[in-house]
């Protein structure tokens, strides 16, 4: 068996309010809950075929929902540029930007936390 492609949970996290109920509640089994597929097709009494087509569908939507509003793409961007900031900023080496420098810093976890 193959592993699980866990950029569906963070997919999931993003555009989960996007999907119908019964999609989220197998993104959120599968991937959040670690469920396997019998389990998943149990506790909502379809087959398990049913829950494999249906994850397959659903994955298939997060990454088109991806495709084409980028949220977590423009995360990794921002957070990216953001360890950069805080990087470069930690080489300037003058007393009398200290404060400002740790403002920027700060500013710069925020960007990366939000995510």
């Amino acid at each position: 068996m193959s592993e699980k492609n866990f950029i569906y949970s963070i997919l999931y996290d993003y555009y989960g309010n996007l999907l119908k109920e019964n999609q989220a509640a197998i993104i959120e089994m599968y991937y959040n809950l670690d469920y396997s597929l019998s389990e998943i097709a149990d506790e909502l009494n379809i087959s398990r075929q049913g829950v494999h087509d249906a994850l397959k569908r659903t994955e298939k939507n997060l990454a088109e929902y991806e495709e084409k509003i980028k949220l977590y793409n423009k995360y990794v961007k921002f957070s990216e540029a953001a360890e950069n900031i805080m990087q470069l900023s930690s080489k300037i080496d003058d007393n009398k930007y200290k404060d400002i420098i740790e403002k920027i810093k700060l500013e710069a976890a925020k960007i990366i936390n939000e995510g």
